[in-house]
Formats: structure tokens, C-alpha cells, sequence
């Protein structure tokens, strides 16, 4: 480009957003909007920590924690929303007995025919299953969210690991309520002889 009738005072605008055409070389930092956040309280992997939720699995950027050698359980006592956190998982746990003791007293696998009062079982058999698979998801999204989140909460070591096989026995609670809802719904509809 030639600097033929080029004026230094004019200021060159461009349509595209971001763009270097307004950039000020003697003051760079007035010109560009810094992007960088500011850290996280809750360390790297905990950006969206607000919604009460770990980034790192949407990221893909895991970082397992170094733990202390010998163990120490921090943080003790539990500041008030850690308190929150914990009562919640807890809760969770509760609801979903609360919801398996109503599904175990209907007992809709051992109802026979879809008629009448046999359909009437199976429609709050296959509600009560659906509120169990939310119920079993929620207790494992909650409890492994709080041992990644708090990573040293625990008396001992073996407590994190059953804490952590907790969370793996609720999800496979809800794959197999999953299967007894889709049984369910096979004795509600039956599929068609050939």
C-alpha cells in the first residue's frame, strides 16, 4: 500500500469486530478490552462455580489434586456453603428413598394384564420410575460433584473412595430403574404379534 496521501491524524474504522485498524500502538491496553478473567475462586477447574457445577468436564482439562501426605481433612469445620453443598447430596439421598419406598409399595413389575386397575398401577409405576432415574442422577451428579469439588473433605482416604463408589452405584441405580421403566412401558403398550 502506498503512503501516498496517507494522514497519520485520521483514524481508520473497520466493520470487522476486534479488528487492528483502531489499534493505538503507543497505548495498546486503551484499545483492546483485556480478555483474560480474573481467577477463580475456586481454581481451575471450577469456572462456572455460581451454578454450583464443575467446567472441567466440559473443558476437558482436568487436573487431579495432590493429596496430603499424612491425610488431613480440610476444610474442618465446613464454612456455610460448603455446609449447603454437603445437606444437599444429603437431601438428595433422602428424596430418593422417600421415592423407592412409594415405587416398592405399588410394585408395578409384579402387576400382570393393563387393564383397569392393573393400568392404573403401571401409569404410577412408570412415574414413580422416572422420578427414581432423576432421584439416582441427582444423588451421583451431587455427591461426585462435592468430592471433585472438595477433594480433601473426608476423614481418610478409604472415605473418598467409597464416597466416590457411592456415586458410581447411583448411576448404575438409574440405568437399572431405566430398564424396569422400559418394562413397564413394554406391559402398558405391549408390541404387536406378528
Amino acid at each position: 500500500m502506498s503512503q501516498r496521501g496517507w494522514d497519520p491524524k485520521k483514524t481508520v474504522i473497520s466493520g470487522r469486530r476486534g479488528s487492528d485498524a483502531n489499534y493505538d500502538i503507543r497505548t495498546p491496553a486503551s484499545s483492546h478490552v483485556n480478555v483474560r478473567p480474573s481467577p477463580s475462586y475456586y481454581g481451575h477447574n471450577f469456572q462456572n462455580s455460581a451454578q454450583g457445577r464443575s467446567s472441567s468436564f466440559a473443558y476437558g482439562d482436568i487436573k487431579e489434586p495432590k493429596f496430603p501426605d499424612p491425610w488431613v481433612k480440610a476444610p474442618q469445620p465446613y464454612p456455610e456453603h460448603v455446609e449447603k453443598e454437603y445437606t444437599a447430596y444429603k437431601d438428595a439421598g433422602k428424596h430418593l428413598a422417600a421415592v423407592r419406598r412409594e415405587y416398592n409399595k405399588v410394585a408395578p413389575l409384579a402387576t400382570s394384564g393393563n387393564q383397569g386397575p392393573a393400568m392404573q398401577i403401571l401409569r404410577e409405576g412408570e412415574r414413580l420410575a422416572t422420578d427414581l432415574i432423576a432421584a439416582s442422577n441427582t444423588v451421583a451428579a451431587s455427591r461426585s460433584g462435592f468430592d471433585h469439588k472438595y477433594p480433601t473433605a473426608y476423614d481418610s482416604l478409604k472415605k473418598k473412595v467409597s464416597h466416590h463408589g457411592e456415586a458410581v452405584k447411583q448411576c448404575n441405580t438409574a440405568r437399572n430403574y431405566r430398564s424396569q421403566r422400559d418394562v413397564i412401558r413394554n406391559k402398558m403398550n405391549p408390541p404387536p404379534h406378528p
